[in-house]
């Protein structure tokens, strides 16, 4: 027999054995440990998304708001302007152009009156009793709303009726 042989039922074959086994039980852990990181790491980047998405739409929508008010107080404008006045029709053209950027980036009102009062869509201001229209329908528009991209940009200020 060889001397560099190790005989199976002997000590020596037996700690082989027992260093092997731990060996593969610790690449075993190693390998889970190693899954667990990279589902890990994979969750934070899609957390740190969500995130970015999020700080992204709060500041899209913070200045696009401050852009409705300006149109607004521009549409009021035009309520008590003359119409032959040039003063008048700068604002109208400026109103036009401000609407037209606001549509470019996917700001669109929608209606109210008329509609079944929502919460989700609507700011209720004012109840009226009128008895000619369904409950909880909108009877006037103080104030549009706007979505944007399938999201509310601003809820409509609006008069509600509560009787039917």
């Amino acid at each position: 027999m060889h001397e560099d042989t190790i005989l199976p039922n002997s000590e020596q074959y037996i700690a082989l054995q027992e260093q092997l086994q731990a060996a593969q039980q610790e690449a075993a852990e190693n390998h889970d440990k190693y899954l667990r990181a990279l589902a890990e790491s994979e969750n934070m980047r899609k957390r740190l998304e969500r995130l970015c998405e999020d700080r992204m739409w709060q500041e899209k929508k913070r200045l696009l708001t401050h852009f409705l008010e300006l149109a607004d107080q521009l549409e009021e404008a035009l309520k008590y302007a003359d119409v032959d006045d040039p003063v008048s029709v700068g604002i109208r053209m400026t109103y036009q152009q401000l609407h037209s950027i606001l549509s470019q980036e996917g700001v669109q009102p929608f209606p109210s009156v008329g509609e079944t009062f929502d919460p989700n869509l609507h700011e209720a201001v004012e109840l009226t009793d009128d008895h000619t229209r369904d409950q909880n329908e909108v009877t006037c528009e103080y104030r549009k709303g706007y979505m944007v991209d399938g999201k509310l940009l601003r809820p409509a200020r609006v008069e509600v009726n509560k009787s039917g």
